[in-house]
């Protein structure tokens, strides 16, 4: 069956009627280096993607920004523990923009229908940037009166930030932070979420919060959103634009954030 195709509105929806009525759900994105994990081998030889920017890029070892990877390659029990987690996502997210010319969607789809795969939501992942100003209203229903969980590797200033900018207006409890940066973290993080209490988990921890967010919903009945470069906004307040004019560049800030 054909997935269906979520606005930012929409997918918002989604979010607060799980919220709302205790319904698990796990919304990740399958970016650039989510897709090259998922290739390896069986959809792209070890040569090609061994040569790639993505793996170039991930051998660095960047621990934050536009070019934190969390995880070198090749890996193939990242991979197999990112199909499995797709087989129980809720709601996906990738490069669907038509108006630029974004090869890792097309391989994207070439991936999901490999491993039979498509969720049943869809959604433009790049959405994830803006989402905090474009639907600001059903986005502070989402975290007020929350108990909130935050996994990524700058947790702690998220937390402070968002004390800081929203809690009083919004009366959320942020019940813990959970550090992650590299894939071989990922078995500890799972033991400390699971120690929590929380009705919201905001992740940004690139294939580890793929196969993070349906961890949460199906063996806790948690609501996991995977907020990527967007959960630098709640810090700043500001969109994250990298590399640097990227957005205005290839998308254009009001394409997105009418989407």
């Amino acid at each position: 069956m054909k997935p269906k195709m979520l606005n930012s509105g929409e997918l918002m929806n989604k979010i607060l009627y799980s919220l709302d009525h205790q319904v698990p759900l796990s919304v990740v994105s399958v970016g650039a280096t989510e897709t090259f994990v998922l290739a390896q081998y069986h959809v792209l030889s070890e040569s090609k993607f061994m040569k790639h920017d993505e793996a170039r890029v991930a051998k660095k070892g960047k621990k934050r920004g536009h070019e934190h990877r969390g995880i070198r390659f090749p890996n193939i029990n990242a991979r197999d523990l990112a199909i499995q987690a797709l087989r129980k996502v809720d709601v996906v997210g990738y490069n669907l923009l038509l108006w630029y010319d974004m090869e890792s969607g097309q391989l994207t789809e070439k991936v999901f229908d490999h491993y039979d795969i498509w969720p049943k939501y869809i959604f433009e992942a790049h959405i994830r940037r803006v989402i905090m100003f474009s639907q600001q209203e059903k986005f502070h229903q989402m975290l007020q009166n929350r108990k909130i969980l935050i996994v990524c590797s700058y947790a702690d200033e998220v937390k402070k930030a968002l004390i800081s900018k929203l809690q009083n207006k919004l009366h959320f409890e942020i019940v813990a932070t959970v550090k992650i940066e590299e894939f071989e973290d990922l078995e500890r993080s799972k033991e400390e979420i699971k120690q929590y209490n929380f009705d919201l988990c905001l992740l940004a921890a690139g294939i580890n919060a793929v196969i993070l967010a349906p961890f949460i919903s199906s063996n806790l009945g948690k609501v996991a959103f995977d907020l990527g470069q967007g959960m630098e906004s709640l810090i700043t307040g500001e969109i994250v634009d990298e590399p640097k004019g990227f957005i205005e560049n290839t998308i254009g800030l009001d394409n997105l954030l009418k989407l």
